[in-house]
């Protein structure tokens, strides 16, 4: 029972039943999976949307209709910003932390990404 940003999520937690614990933190891990199967349907979703706009114009006096986006374009620009999200969102959190000074968590994490 060490001292944690959240877990133990509650004092004393380290002394409760072993198969109660287990089942809280399986419960846990349930429910946040859930949430980001959801998030990266919504996410696939979007970049669904975006491919697929079309666009109408007039070539040698015919209107013909065609791609917005480059599928592959688009999709690789969106997978590689939804892929990043995570290590952009901890970059910020840590500058924030640190009331906007430079900290060694934020740029390490950006360059480690890109590698």
């Amino acid at each position: 029972g060490g001292k944690g940003l959240v877990f133990p999520a509650v004092p004393n937690e380290h002394e409760w039943p072993s198969a109660v614990r287990i089942c809280l933190y399986a419960f846990g891990l349930i429910y946040f999976f859930l949430g980001v199967a959801i998030i990266a349907d919504i996410f696939m979703d979007s970049i669904g949307k975006v491919t697929s706009l079309r666009v109408q114009k007039v070539d040698k006096g015919k209107p013909a209709t065609r791609k917005f986006w480059n599928e592959t374009v688009a999709t690789l620009t969106l997978m590689a910003l939804g892929s990043s999200a995570p290590e952009i969102f901890l970059s910020v959190i840590d500058i924030v932390k640190k009331e906007f000074h430079f900290g060694m968590l934020g740029p390490s994490t950006i360059v480690g990404s890109a590698a």
